[in-house]
């Protein structure tokens, strides 16, 4: 990566003190871990990292500006016990970032942009940067498979790592863990057979990123949940991002609602006899043509053509985002060269926009009257 754009970058970045010292240059893969109010578990989740010498491992201790005051003693206790020796993995570090208003995705953001910042500008590219949650444990090959997998294939941006949830506490809750499970690997697996470049999984515990693509992605998002779909939904943009090859990370299982979506909330929900939200086959289906049309020579030589061929959901769907109106103009910007304008068409019609065509059309299927 080059200095100007590096340095653009970390103009950006609100660059906290690294405790206990900084972190070294020509480090290999960094783990960030956010941790508020997680005294339970993150001994075990640093007890389960085998930290090689080129590695380390960056604890993010935070609250959320306002937490009441057990919360805030338990980022104080946590960063006592830290800076009094308390150290369950090798080459541990850690940031205080009390008083946070951006949630869970302004702790992994301050984490992350800190390893940005103890690397040069032209090693980036060698630097990993994986992202664990304070209640997961990771198998102990966690570190050298994630390099190994980057290795194989250098030029893929990210890495989503398979993963299973540790058993549910409860007959219910490991129910309701393996059937959230289901539901968002048949997700993932449907958005691949219909052939769009947005099937991986998007979760902030099981994922690895290399550092120039991190910052040509403009870096995490802060967000209080979902940072992680649209992190990697920009990492997309810049790059490739493949799935491990072996389940590496086991998340927790716990339902909760510290966050406004994702597992905990998922499997409160499922533990109430309520449903998660699927989205039918039907929906797929018609994704399934609309990328094939695309894809197709001459696909998408003209927006109301393209249009003309698909479900009427999906193309008013295409019509109220503007497709029509902004497809000539991205049309004049785009090379000429072989899947350029595939590539510009998946840049625009991204993870986000996929998503809530389907829900849209599953919204319009359910309205309709029945006969």
């Amino acid at each position: 990566m080059k200095e100007r754009e590096y340095q653009k970058y970390l103009r950006k970045c609100d660059l906290r003190d690294v405790e206990p010292l900084p972190l070294s240059p020509g480090l290999r893969c960094v783990a960030v871990i956010p941790a508020c109010d997680e005294l339970e578990t993150i001994g075990r989740t640093l007890a389960s990292l085998v930290v090689p010498d080129d590695c380390a491992a960056m604890v993010v201790v935070n609250h959320p500006e306002g937490a009441d005051s057990r919360v805030k003693r338990s980022s104080f206790e946590l960063l006592g016990r830290l800076r009094a020796g308390w150290s369950p993995c090798r080459n541990l570090h850690w940031i205080d970032a009390p008083d946070l208003r951006g949630g869970v995705g302004e702790a992994r953001k301050l984490g992350m942009d800190a390893v940005v910042a103890s690397q040069r500008a032209d090693m980036l590219e060698q630097t990993i940067l994986a992202s664990l949650d304070a209640d997961t444990v990771a198998e102990r090959d966690y570190f050298p498979e994630i390099l190994a997998e980057f290795g194989r294939t250098p030029e893929i941006a990210a890495l989503t790592i398979p993963f299973r949830h540790q058993p549910g506490e409860t007959p219910e809750e490991e129910l309701a863990i393996r059937r959230y499970e289901a539901y968002l690997e048949r997700y993932v697996t449907k958005l691949r057979e219909a052939g769009s470049p947005y099937a991986f999984q998007t979760v902030g515990s099981a994922f690895a990123v290399r550092l120039d693509a991190y910052v040509r992605a403009g870096g995490m998002r802060v967000r209080r949940g979902g940072e992680d779909f649209y992190f990697l939904q920009a990492t997309a943009k810049v790059g490739t991002v493949a799935t491990g090859r072996k389940v590496l990370v086991h998340p927790s299982a716990r339902p909760s609602d510290r966050v406004p979506f994702g597992t905990g909330p998922a499997v409160r929900k499922l533990m109430a006899g309520e449903r998660l939200s699927e989205i039918s086959d039907a929906a797929f289906s018609h994704l399934g043509v609309l990328l094939t049309l695309a894809a197709a020579p001459a696909g998408l030589d003209d927006a109301e053509l393209l249009m003309g061929k698909l479900d009427p959901c999906f193309r008013a769907f295409l019509k109220e985002e503007g497709f029509p109106a902004v497809w000539p103009k991205i049309l004049a910007n785009t090379p000429k060269r072989a899947g350029a304008r595939l590539a510009a068409f998946h840049l625009w019609f991204d993870g986000l926009r996929t998503l809530r065509c389907l829900h849209r059309f599953d919204r319009q299927q359910a309205e309709k009257p029945v006969i």
